[in-house]
């Protein structure tokens, strides 16, 4: 594949630098929340968000001096540990801190906090005794319990029903991944280890297993969180300190990943900033966005060397001095990239950083709660840093953007006059040419989906799923010979007349209800996508862009029918290829390097695997490619009316053919085009992780991130508008074809009025009804913040609800014993089959894998049923054994 691709090098190779790149404009602009109650702050707190409001608890401070204020007889003042407990209670824009009558077990710092769904878990963590004669007894400690706010009361309650751990651990890391805690390193009795717990929180015995451990030495104080990387939500572990003989300390700045899916440690990027190794010991960090890890104050260890040389030679009295006068801690705010494995900055800490403390999510936003600025001293002030992007799309873009978007309003303006009949909006009078159709029905495939979510996937993975996209030349002859010819033959309106005449009316209602309930989803996903990219262009919310882009829609698709559809579709498919390749040509230039270096190093990470030859279909391998894609293909252009309403407005079946021929000869390219996006993406993040804002919420906003601060004026208008071409190619399809299942399916086939004047009217209000509904459900999704990849999403989502629909119309054409009744049965027990395969069988199977399993399964049914409900109807012509005669 890499080989073929290399074609393209004499042309890009030329390709001169057009700008340098930008770092990432997205930033944390910091605040202050209501000081902790206590002055002195403390360090080595529980702290989480539950129910709206800020838990902390515990902590230790120096109330009675700091560490170098010894008195006459040289003992520093003691270290104290607290049990208190406070919430800071969110209510509008106001916060409060409630004073809470509670206490904890004991009194503790230095544990790990997890936020969950129901609390605050608090594990582990060291106390120490009142001191007797200057010194202080640690003991540490396994107790595990949960604290949770109560909105009623404003008070927290505690639960200590939950296991201890096997030892006693303190100054660990940890972090909640699919429910799982996993606690890595910390000391215990023995010194530092290389302890690796986990606690499975959806197990109904609550029971701490001991895991092995990652291949590096132990430590304490290290840094984890848990994040996706696009295919897998995993544990990550970072840096800490590993003490040693005769007051030696090794400042660790490696880094490893915990794959919770194959239950497999691997080694990473050594943490390093500007090219310089960099310690983060006690850090506080959190997720961030799709795919980083922020970590938003640390320790670097060099004050700390300090201080370890003077005890090495002697010189204790000078200590007190170098924590006196300590700078405080690295102010540098860091991101990791779990894609890119790559460390950038971020900008700087406003004031002294928080060690020791917890970076907890708030919403959108990182709260940093009390903690230690320098060794001894703590601080009370609480910290909000919200991501902040100051991005501007420019006139120029803006102008080519508008102008694309008026265009769109008045082709369908223009179409409207032609509007006579049902037959004109849906079929567009058999007046379309073949290439129209068939540019028309590639736009309707690909949509906003290739050239958005496509480039995302294979930034994050690599091109296994390209396997896919070569079955359309599998189902292409198979659609072309034997579906088209009944349904040009038959001249039917939409698919479903077909399945009624072969059948029943009951298969004909099923399965144009099972397609409509398709569309829906299908326009909520296509409109998402684009919101995507609007709003990181413009800052505006996604829900707030949904509802531009769906309003834009329904009003074209409403006034200009079929043929403002298909005309619209032709000149979006020319923007939608023409910005993508112009996104090859210019990237390499911006990135400042040549197109071979750019595929070579994308290669070295394994960015163009593309064949995967295990037998396995709960994984993306080939064989899961091969038959998903075939299934999938089969539906979408065998079953799917938006599809089929292409190739009947053609003048005759020829006509139609080759319409889908053209689809086909189109797809292959246009989807090497944007794998290689993809890769190249990974390639120049690689070479500028600066550039990338690891404040992307979605992963599909990738493209249009590097879109939209890389790209020169006026260029990333123009890519952007196809981003708009590519959605709207999909969503006119789909109200319109919607439109036309309804009404020629239910309207007019139940015995309502046939007028064709009222049947148009009743067209475009069904249209808006659509698109509306779509909007509504598009709306849903942004809030949904489980989805990783939205062509996963999307290709699991038609085989759930479709593939049963696909098996249907294999019955209708490939079978002559089948009855209507045998049919229909056979499309629900399929139906069951895969509620029960995805629900309640336990077997893991890739999400694509669906559509084939539906198809298969209704077929299978269908076919024995036929043997005690045997067809009795006469189907001359109906099936493909009589289609030619």
């Amino acid at each position: 594949m890499k080989r073929g691709l290399c074609l393209l090098a004499l042309i890009l190779h030329a390709v001169t630098v057009v700008a340098a790149p930008k770092s990432s404009t997205s930033k944390f602009s910091w605040n202050n929340l209501p000081d902790l109650p206590d002055e002195r702050g403390v360090a080595g707190a529980f702290a989480g968000i539950h129910e709206d409001a800020l838990i902390v608890a515990g902590g230790a401070n120096f109330p009675r001096g700091y560490p170098w204020e010894k008195d006459e007889n040289g003992i520093a003042p003691p270290k104290i540990y607290h049990d208190s407990v406070y919430a800071l209670v969110k209510s509008g824009p106001e916060y409060t801190w409630e004073q809470q009558a509670l206490k904890l077990p004991a009194s503790v710092a230095y544990g790990v906090s997890i936020v969950t769904s129901r609390g605050v878990i608090c594990i582990g963590g060291e106390c120490k005794d009142e001191p007797v004669g200057g010194k202080q007894q640690m003991h540490l400690l396994t107790r595990v319990f949960r604290l949770s706010f109560d909105r009623e009361s404003n008070t927290v309650g505690i639960d200590s029903t939950l296991p201890d751990l096997p030892f006693g651990l303190t100054s660990a890391a940890g972090a909640l991944v699919n429910n799982v805690i996993y606690i890595a390193g910390g000391a215990s009795d023995s010194g530092a280890t290389n302890a690796f717990l986990s606690l499975d929180l959806g197990k109904e015995s609550l029971v701490w297993r001991e895991l092995p451990s990652w291949p590096g030495p132990a430590r304490i104080l290290p840094v984890a969180a848990g994040q996706s990387n696009g295919t897998s939500n995993d544990f990550y572990l970072f840096s800490g300190r590993l003490p040693g003989p005769e007051n030696n300390v090794t400042y660790l700045h490696d880094a490893y990943v915990y794959r919770t899916g194959t239950k497999v440690w691997e080694k990473l990027n050594r943490i390093e900033v500007n090219g310089e190794a960099r310690c983060i010991m006690a850090g506080v960090a959190a997720p961030i966005g799709a795919h980083s890890i922020g970590v938003f104050g640390s320790a670097d260890g060099l004050i700390m060397e300090q201080i370890m040389e003077h005890v090495r030679a002697g010189r204790s009295d000078s200590i007190d001095e170098i924590q006196r006068l300590h700078p405080g801690f690295n102010r540098d705010v860091l991101a990791y990239n779990t894609v890119l494995d790559r460390w950038s900055t971020l900008n700087a800490f406003p004031d002294k950083p928080h060690v020791t403390s917890n970076a907890v999510k708030w919403g959108d936003a990182i709260v940093i709660p009390s903690g230690e600025i320098s060794p001894g001293v703590r601080s009370p002030k609480i910290w909000i840093g919200t991501p902040s992007a100051s991005r501007s799309f420019g006139a120029l873009n803006y102008t080519a953007l508008i102008v694309y978007l008026i265009a769109i309003i008045l082709n369908g303006l223009w179409f409207s006059r032609r509007m006579k009949t049902t037959d004109d909006f849906f079929k567009a009078g058999n007046r379309i040419p073949w290439w129209a159709a068939g540019l028309s029905i590639f736009g309707t495939q690909l949509s906003a989906i290739t050239f958005i979510s496509i480039p995302a996937t294979c930034y994050v993975s690599d091109w296994r799923r390209f396997i896919a996209q070569i079955t359309i030349l599998m189902a292409a002859p198979l659609v072309v010979f034997v579906f088209l010819p009944f349904y040009r033959r038959l001249n039917v309106t939409t698919a479903y007349e077909f399945l009624e005449r072969r059948f029943n009316v009951v298969a004909r209602t099923l399965g144009s209800l099972m397609f409509i309930v398709l569309q829906f989803g299908r326009i909520g996903i296509v409109l998402y996508i684009p919101s995507i990219a609007l709003s990181v262009v413009t800052g505006m919310s996604i829900e707030m862009c949904i509802l531009l882009m769906g309003s834009l829609c329904i009003v074209y698709t409403s006034l200009g029918g079929m043929e403002a559809v298909i005309w619209t579709d032709v000149v979006q498919v020319i923007v939608l290829l023409g910005g993508a390749l112009l996104a090859i040509c210019l990237m390499p230039g911006i990135a400042g390097t040549d197109y071979n270096s750019m595929v070579a190093l994308a290669d070295a990470n394994d960015k163009f695997k593309s064949v995967d030859l295990r037998l396995d279909i709960s994984a993306p391998t080939m064989m899961t490619f091969l038959l998903a894609g075939f299934g999938l293909n089969i539906i979408s252009y065998g079953t799917d009316q938006a599809v089929i309403q292409r190739y009947l407005t053609t003048k005759d079946e020829k006509a139609a053919a080759k319409s889908i021929w053209t689809n086909g000869i189109l797809a292959l390219p246009a989807s090497l085009i944007f794998f290689l996006i993809g890769s190249l993406l990974f390639a120049f993040y690689q070479m500028h992780p600066d550039a990338m804002d690891p404040a992307l919420a979605k992963q599909d906003g990738v493209f249009p991130l590097f879109v939209v601060t890389q790209m020169p004026a006026g260029i990333a208008g123009l890519i952007i508008a196809a981003v708009f071409a590519a959605s709207m190619s999909s969503l006119d399809s789909s109200m319109n074809s919607v439109s036309a299942a309804v009404t020629t399916d239910f309207y007019k086939r139940f015995g309502a009025a046939k007028e064709e004047r009222k049947s148009l009217v009743i067209a475009r209000v069904i249209v808006i009804t659509v698109g509306s509904l779509g909007t509504i459900f598009a709306l849903v999704m942004a809030n949904l913040p489980d989805i990783k990849s939205l062509w996963d999403t999307f290709s699991s989502f038609i085989g759930l609800f479709g593939g049963g629909l696909g098996g249907l119309f294999l019955l209708a054409i490939f079978t002559r014993k089948t009855s209507g009744r045998a049919a229909v049965i056979g499309l629900l027990l399929s139906g069951i089959f895969q509620w029960w395969l995805k629900e309640i069988s336990g077997i893991n199977i890739y999400p694509w894998f669906y559509g084939f399993t539906g198809m298969a399964s209704c077929f299978l049914f269908g076919i024995l049923l036929a043997l005690v409900m045997p067809n009795k109807k006469d189907i001359e012509g109906l099936t493909i054994y009589t289609l030619y005669k």
